[in-house]
């Protein structure tokens, strides 16, 4: 059994990419521009056994993918598989000032969830580490959860609101204890039931 407040991971990344403001919906795009570019980042986060999430590419996605590959002299098809394991998982950085993408890989490896028992935060003594406390006691066996998107604010969204954010940045939909017993949202133009 883990008590609330315990150190679960203290991770460096294996690879990052540090961000602008207006190069944050690109920060998956940058951070994978940044392991290419270094052949011993390239070989160790390939090595690594990361998630595969596929989802289909926008002809703007597919240019900049068959620009990369060009560029760095990798085949498009397998170029593709390796930025859907970037893509499916990096996690956004924002600490003293620094702000970007990477891939811890333990902590890219755990899962979300809607009612999560641990939290993510970093500590401006060790730069770009990320940290992972539990929130709550989590008993021996259950799975150690996070939110993805690491804010209260996501928190506070009904389910049809957090897994539309979940489904556009990370293309999956939640199952979450709390996902599965939250009701639905009333659509739009139903009639309430005020039995």
């Amino acid at each position: 059994d883990i008590e609330p407040g315990v150190l679960l991971v203290a991770e460096l990344p294996i690879a990052f990419a540090e961000t602008d403001a207006e190069e944050d919906d690109l920060g998956p795009w940058l951070l994978l521009e940044s392991i290419l570019a270094s052949d011993p980042v390239f070989a160790r986060v390939s090595t690594e056994d990361l998630k595969l999430t596929k989802w289909p590419l926008s002809p703007e996605d597919q240019h900049r993918l068959e620009s990369l590959a060009h560029r760095y002299k990798r085949n498009p098809k397998k170029l593709a598989q390796f930025y859907h394991r970037v893509a499916a998982n990096n996690v956004r950085y924002t600490q003293a000032g620094v702000t970007g993408y990477g891939i811890w890989p333990t902590i890219s490896r755990s899962n979300h969830s809607c009612d999560p028992n641990a939290r993510l935060c970093a500590t401006p003594q060790q730069p770009l580490a990320e940290l992972l406390l539990a929130t709550r006691a989590i008993p021996k066996g259950a799975a150690i959860c996070w939110n993805y998107f690491s804010d209260e604010s996501f928190l506070a969204l009904n389910r049809s609101e957090r897994n539309t954010r979940l489904q556009k940045n990370f293309q999956f939909s939640c199952r979450c204890s709390r996902c599965q017993s939250e009701p639905p949202a009333p659509s739009a133009g139903s009639v309430p039931d005020f039995r």
